[in-house]
């Protein structure tokens, strides 16, 4: 197992700030990681780091991020195995090569396969753990598999114990012509490409029930506002891009503006999709 000490945060985020993360664990197998968790505390898992967002200071917290060997794509009985550290990007280019439909709503959203299932990634209607079939994981006690109908998963919501970290799954897939396959994911992509570039961390809300989070910040005028290195997007409201001198704490002073700008308007709380993550846990 790899230790790494001192490590810049903002090198492991696409938000791309905050402090220093005092120690990064990467094992390489299941044996290490079970080992490793058995003797922490508290700990962070990363993956991409596209839904994560470290504080200014120290983090002294543990953060684990799985090593390559986590990383792999294979056809086992049918399905798909997916293991966690594997990016969202090769996931659909294997699925492309080898012609399997099934998981091109999956298109153009970062990350790695570990992270999505996490907090169930996708689209405002159809997120990573519908078509999961089991997932694998690893918590201090050892290696577990669990099927889907046993998970009480939701909306940008795995299910999974906070100290439980997915190693890999397999998901449901079919084979496919790939001129379909090819031209549904494009149809995700385009839907994409008129997204805010820069530095960010994706949505940062979560849609409320029957509205979208992005219109109510619109709405509440706030599109455009900036706080130090921080601004929330003049493309898409739900959007906070950083310039490259934000910190964690102009974030923070941001989406704690939108959520009393939007409450007093229209008496919705917005819930955060992004995680921050403190000092100390």
């Amino acid at each position: 197992m790899k230790e790494y000490a001192s490590v810049n945060a903002c090198d492991l985020t696409t938000m791309h700030c905050g402090g220093t993360i005092a120690t990064l664990y990467e094992p390489e197998t299941k044996e290490e990681l079970t080992s490793l968790l058995g003797g922490l505390d508290a700990f962070v898992v990363i993956g991409g780091g596209s839904n994560l967002i470290f504080s200014d200071g120290l983090i002294t917290t543990a953060v684990i991020r799985l090593g390559k060997a986590f990383s792999s794509l294979s056809i086992e009985g049918g399905a798909l195995h997916a293991a966690a550290a594997t990016p969202l990007k090769a996931l659909l280019q294997y699925c492309l090569r080898n012609n399997l439909s099934g998981l091109e709503f999956m298109s153009g959203i970062p990350g790695t396969v570990g992270g999505a299932i996490a907090m169930n990634a996708g689209t405002p209607d159809k997120g990573i753990m519908d078509a999961v079939l089991e997932v694998e994981y690893v918590d201090g006690t050892g290696t577990h598999v669990v099927k889907r109908d046993a998970i009480h998963y939701g909306y940008r919501r795995g299910g999974f114990d906070s100290r439980a970290v997915v190693t890999s799954a397999r998901l449901c897939v079919q084979p496919g012509a790939p001129e379909e396959i090819a031209a549904t994911m494009e149809s995700y992509l385009l839907k994409k490409k008129n997204q805010p570039g820069g530095f960010s961390s994706g949505s940062m809300f979560r849609n409320p029930p029957g509205s979208a989070a992005g219109h109510l910040i619109e709405q509440a005028g706030l599109k455009g506002l900036r706080i130090g290195g921080a601004k929330i997007s003049e493309i898409h409201g739900n959007f906070i891009i950083n310039d490259g001198n934000a910190t964690t704490a102009d974030i923070r002073s941001l989406l704690h503006m939108i959520k009393e700008r939007v409450k007093e308007r229209f008496g919705i709380e917005l819930q955060e999709e992004v995680k921050i993550i403190d000092e100390r846990l």
